[in-house]
């Protein structure tokens, strides 16, 4: 009896299988379901009887068979992939989008689930043939990885590596900010965690994220750390492939509840905020900048002046988009806090502290460069040729100890990095002294395997700075066992409180001092090696990344109000729609941008912004005290620089009726339109500017909102306005 059930089962099944093959798929459901009524601990049959279901048009008992399915293996990434598909021919998306991440959740690198999840055109799921499955190759059991702690299943975290590539197009050999990007992601990739992990880049021309492939990014991070010519072919070959994917490739919507990890720089991408304002909206994305200092707000004189205005335009901005912060240190968090308390004094903002500790990974040493290839004692110095670093007392300090001591006592100096911003003080020193020249040599663009030879080959090192977030040199010091000397200020305190040496900032008396006690004192500084190598604990990066992505998903689920609600715009107050400088961040910088909404806007200009045809409208939330108050909106424009007609139609969320105005321009005229609100509606303040088709995109330099009898509002904004247009004025 059992050998005829068996042998039976055998028959349903082959028949089933041969019919599904024919697509004859009401024939093989039919056949699939005999089969499992004698064997029903069949899973991945459960799965084929699916598939059959879902092509005769009835994804309701495919969606039955694959459940099924999943009470007998539950932690099967394609499986959680079908029932995604079934639930989103039943119009259930909400469920669909938690099945495709549970997908990814088993399997990271299903690229099916991906791009469901992210959005990106693919075959509808009842289109598609099911795999075929022989009776001798079931579907395979995959192993559950191990989720990491407090990040829950499902959770899509977003990389953006914009900065990264770009700096790619001209670089190679990555500096401070650019390891710990790639390290983090790296990590953050391979590792088996409840997340996906998606690495994508913004491509300002579209104004939209494009997915980076893992395999890319890692092709990337591991060709920047061998070398550094650029022209070398399978660097090339790999720079131009992202450059192609972020010009050519699809666009991608977070999926909804996304988180957006920027571990890099963004101020420089023109619209990058109004996108994840926009993505904000509609997805219900959540945007955590990783900060890694405030220094051109706190040591502005040691920038360059255009970065100082960006970034306290893109601070500005940050304090109204982010729902979390990382910082890389408490010295970091503590600026954050005080810059954000100044400028947003009603709205915090969660701020984690994720300290770069991680010792870095050591490659096989390549040569010493030539200048110290003979044996010669040295000193290592990492880090950009700038202002900021002030070589300046470095080369004086060690100016002195060749005077004091002599060149064959004093060890040289190496110094790693190139050269940046108001170093020509330094340089020019350097350039005048023969001592200097031949005792300290400048090295630009080192790669990986060099600069690991430098470390182990080196007495210590030296790090000068006026102010830090962390100081990455100082930990990569510690990390091969030897000690740094670093000022003792800002961020330096805490990497370097596992075993530095601190001098008095800027006393080049103390910095010789110590520098010629650690050079000669073999000693003292076997001493100090032996504390670093006893007490020092220092992280893996993978470390690093699982907390990074845990501390990123607390601090976004805590859920901030939106960008405009973080802010009280009162009555009577103007707003300029043009780019701010610094050095200040003021929240009329993160305003100028966030008030428009709609595709049709172009960037922030220094007078203010186009608005270009198609939708560019203006969002202004109302206090209270404009509730049920006749309001007057007023305008200042900038027509394009030939004759035009457009509309602007203003309204109150809440009316029915907007207040239309046809305006018509001659070439390049400056003019301030008035228009009335009607009494009603207690929503936001919504203008749409609507040029004529084929017109030129219209001009909007700052916008005001005051209560109809504010007289004195009305002639401040007109007098600070448009008599400062007047000859003189």
């Amino acid at each position: 009896m059992i050998a005829d059930t068996a042998a039976e089962a055998e028959r349903l099944l082959e028949e089933g299988d041969r019919l599904r093959d024919r697509r004859a798929w009401a024939d093989a459901a039919e056949a699939y379901g005999q089969y499992l009524r004698l064997k029903g601990e069949d899973w991945g049959i459960w799965v084929q009887y699916g598939h059959c279901l879902k092509e005769t048009g009835d994804p309701k008992g495919a969606l039955l068979c694959y459940r099924e399915a999943e009470k007998l293996h539950p932690q099967d990434s394609d499986l959680q992939l079908q029932i995604g598909h079934a639930l989103k021919l039943l119009g259930r998306a909400e469920e669909a989008l938690g099945a495709y991440a549970m997908a990814l959740s088993f399997d990271p690198g299903n690229l099916d689930a991906q791009r469901e999840l992210l959005g990106v055109e693919a075959a509808p799921p009842a289109t598609r043939a099911p795999a075929p499955a022989a009776p001798a190759a079931r579907p395979a059991a995959r192993p559950a990885a191990a989720p990491a702690a407090a990040v829950p299943a499902g959770t899509v975290l977003l990389f953006d590596a914009s900065d990264l590539l770009d700096y790619f197009r001209a670089n190679r050999a990555p500096t401070g900010i650019q390891r710990v990007q790639l390290n983090i992601i790296r990590e953050a990739l391979a590792a088996p965690g409840a997340a996906a992990v998606l690495v994508t880049a913004f491509d300002p021309g579209s104004g939209a994220w494009k997915q980076v492939p893992a395999a890319l990014f890692g092709r990337l991070a591991a060709l920047s750390g061998t070398g550094t010519d650029t022209a070398e072919p399978a660097w090339r070959e790999a720079v131009e492939e992202a450059r192609t994917l972020l010009r050519d490739g699809p666009a991608i919507e977070p999926a909804p509840g996304s988180t957006l990890v920027n571990l890099g720089t963004s101020w420089w991408l023109p619209d990058y905020l109004r996108r994840v304002r926009e993505a904000k909206a509609r997805h219900g994305l959540r945007y955590v900048p990783f900060l890694h200092d405030c220094i051109p707000l706190v040591v502005p004189e040691h920038c360059e002046a255009k970065l100082v205005d960006e970034f306290a335009r893109w601070f500005a901005g940050l304090c109204l988009h982010a729902d979390a912060v990382l910082a890389n240190s408490d010295c970091t968090r503590a600026d954050f806090e005080r810059l954000r308390a100044r400028l947003l004094p009603a709205q915090s903002i969660p701020c984690f502290v994720v300290p770069l500790d991680a010792a870095p990974e050591a490659p096989e040493p390549g040569p010493l460069p030539p200048a110290v290839a003979d044996g010669r004692h040295f000193v290592l110095t990492v880090g950009t040729i700038e202002s900021r670093k002030n070589h300046l007392l470095v080369f004086q300090a060690w100016l002195t100890l060749l005077r004091r001591h002599g060149p064959e006592a004093v060890p040289d100096l190496v110094c790693v990095g190139k050269q940046g911003w108001l170093a020509e003080e330094a340089l020019r020193l350097h350039a005048r002294s023969p001592l200097l020249q031949e005792k300290v040599h400048l090295l630009h663009a080192v790669p990986d395997t060099v600069l690991e030879a430098l470390y182990r080959g080196c007495l210590f090192t030296l790090c000068n700075s006026f102010y830090e977030g962390w100081g990455l040199p100082v930990t990569e010091s510690l990390a091969h066992g030897k000690v740094p000397l670093v000022p003792n200020h800002s961020g330096f305190r805490e990497s370097g409180a596992e075993g530095a040496v601190f001098f008095a900032p800027n006393s080049e008396p103390e910095l010789a001092e110590h520098a010629w006690w650690l050079a000669t004192d073999a000693g003292h500084r076997r001493a100090l090696e032996a504390r670093i190598h006893a007490g020092l604990r220092l992280r893996t990066w993978s470390e690093i990344a699982a907390q990074v992505m845990r501390d990123a998903v607390a601090g976004a689920g805590l859920a901030l109000p939106a960008p405009l609600e973080r802010i009280a715009l009162p009555l009577g107050q103007a707003h300029p729609l043009r780019l701010l400088p610094g050095p200040e961040p003021v929240p009329a910088m993160a305003l100028a941008d966030a008030l428009r909404e709609g595709p049709g806007w172009g960037p922030l200009e220094r007078w203010g912004s186009w608005a270009r045809p198609g939708a560019s409208r203006l969002r202004l939330p109302l206090p209270a005290e404009a509730h049920g108050a006749p309001l007057r909106l007023y305008l200042e424009i900038r027509a394009p620089a030939s004759p035009s007609r457009f509309a602007l139609r203003v309204a109150r969320e809440g009316l029915a009726e907007p207040v239309t105005r046809r305006l018509e321009t001659t070439a390049e005229e400056r003019l301030f339109v008035m228009l009335p609100l009607p009494v009603g509606g207690a929503g936001d303040l919504l203008l749409s500017i609507e040029p004529a088709p084929s017109q030129e995109p219209v001009g909007i330099c700052s916008l005001m909102a005051c209560r109809a009898d504010d007289l004195a509002a009305r002639l401040d904004y007109l007098e600070a306005h448009a008599l400062a247009r007047l000859p003189g004025g």
